[in-house]
């Protein structure tokens, strides 16, 4: 069961991607390293062996594969869902704070072409 959106609110489109993100929730030692199902200039979908209550407070490094490019940014959940039929949860994830800098690389990213297989 979905928790947290009951109705689709995305403000823009999202992109297909798998990339590795790191997540540090507030006030916790333990890092989540785990992969992106997708990303949007607003926020992210990632998996996760554990769910994060919705607005938990995160520290996101988006790791954009270009150059070594990683991003920083603050976020928070939005939603969680179990796997169907996993012991992991699907986390979403909105950047609260998007720098010039941050909106220019993710808005690089995503406006670059990509192969076949990560649309």
């Amino acid at each position: 069961m979905l928790q947290g959106m009951s109705e689709e609110r995305r403000r823009s489109p999202r992109i297909r991607c798998v990339l590795p993100v790191r997540l540090y929730p507030q006030g916790e030692t333990k890092v989540i390293q785990t992969l992106t199902k997708d990303v949007s200039i607003g926020g992210l979908k990632c998996l996760s062996p554990l769910s994060k209550p919705v607005s938990t407070p995160l520290s996101v490094e988006l790791d954009l594969g270009r150059d070594k490019t990683v991003m920083q940014v603050r976020a928070r959940t939005v939603w969680f869902q179990q796997v169907p039929n996993g012991e992991q949860f699907y986390l979403g994830i909105m950047f609260d704070e998007l720098s010039d800098r941050n909106r220019q690389l993710l808005s690089r990213y995503l406006d670059s072409p990509r192969p076949p297989s990560s649309r």
